[in-house]
């Protein structure tokens, strides 16, 4: 735990001022529901927040009209190793007030890039790559114009800033970028803190995810069916590093 204290310490740093970089995405969440994610780096450090304002696609999920939890993935940029360390908020139950600060150490994201395949977004050059990302199949535009290693969630890795990345054959688990500001002069902060929330490890919080979950199927079973029910891991995250099955 004090390693995890350590390395969230280290976002606190002060970096020389660099010009801000704005990116905001629509994420395509699922068939039902979109969310804004909007990225700032001043390009050494990361925050994306993604909006608790959900866009339902159906107006009758829309009747509560309330605004939910902004949810955080902070990272810095560092050339000198090829994963990534993310904290980033989460929670365990829907519907509950149980939120996590969550250590996630990422590991190098294996990008095949096809120089050969382009093609404009939002009036920049993006070049195609292509990759497995925890178990899920991606491809992802970015463009060498903004000339840093970031992207929406925890996707990172490429020589260029993501402006569309998607699991292929999908029409949701997507984020594509609808407005880029290469001078933003919004006041960031860059370390947040999260007072009351739990703090945990990436492989921890899976465990308490998968078992979660389970529960959830399990009691949601129809009435006289046996057996227990298989957990869904929803969402890109399928198959982590230290797993052979999920």
């Amino acid at each position: 735990m004090y390693k995890f204290f350590f390395l969230l310490s280290l976002f606190s740093v002060w970096i020389s001022a660099q010009k801000q970089i704005h990116i905001q995405y629509l994420n395509v969440r699922s068939t039902i529901a979109n969310v804004y994610e909007d990225l700032y780096t001043d390009g050494t450090r990361v925050i994306s927040k993604q909006d608790g304002n959900i866009m339902w696609t159906d107006p009758s999920f829309n009747k509560n009209n309330s605004k939910g939890q902004d949810f955080y993935f902070i990272s810095t940029i560092d050339t000198t190793t090829k994963d990534r360390n993310f904290f980033f908020t989460t929670f365990v139950k829907d519907n509950a007030e149980d939120y996590y600060l969550v250590y996630d150490k990422v590991p190098h994201i294996d990008w095949l890039i096809d120089k050969e395949t382009t093609k404009k977004i939002l009036g920049y050059d993006c070049i195609k790559a292509t990759a497995n990302f925890r178990g899920s199949p991606i491809t992802a535009f970015f463009t060498k114009e903004i000339p840093y290693s970031v992207g929406p969630f925890k996707f990172f890795g490429l020589p260029g800033a993501i402006l569309d990345v998607r699991v292929d054959g999908q029409n949701y688990d997507l984020w594509k970028a609808v407005k880029v500001d290469l001078n933003d002069t919004a006041k960031i902060d860059y370390n947040p803190e999260f007072p009351g929330y739990t703090k945990a490890k990436m492989q921890d919080f899976v465990k308490l995810k998968d078992a979660s979950n389970t529960s959830f199927m399990n009691n949601s079973k129809v009435a006289g069916s046996t057996g227990k029910v298989a957990t869904v891991r929803m969402g890109i995250e399928k198959l982590f590093e230290w797993e052979t099955t999920p």
